[in-house]
């Protein structure tokens, strides 16, 4: 399995234990539950987003620009990400508990 499938794995199982801890009426239609899963993985992708963008030096922006749109091969713009971003796990990671925080209260 290559890591940008473990990555979306990884996501998505993170919002499926975020609607477990939100603990939504057991009598909620599965197509709600389904669409606020898509909506949420939606907006913790954003976030993550986010968060390399503005931790990306300056003078790497272009370059990062021109990757996503030439479509680079996603292990391509990550390794990228980590190459150029010092502790880029542990602040994706402190975005996900913020917006875990957020989310449940």
């Amino acid at each position: 399995m290559n890591k940008e499938i473990d990555k979306n794995m990884d996501l998505k199982m993170f919002v499926d234990r975020l609607i477990e801890e939100k603990k939504f009426p057991e009598n909620l239609e599965k197509e709600v539950i389904e669409q606020i899963k898509t909506d949420l993985l939606s907006r913790v992708e954003d976030r993550i987003n986010m968060v390399i963008v503005s931790n990306l030096p300056e003078d790497k922006l272009e370059e990062f620009n021109q990757m996503l749109d030439k479509n680079v091969e996603a292990q391509a713009i990550q390794n990228f990400c980590a190459e150029n971003i010092p502790d880029l796990a542990q602040l994706i990671a402190s975005e996900l508990i913020i917006f875990k925080q957020t989310y449940l209260s």
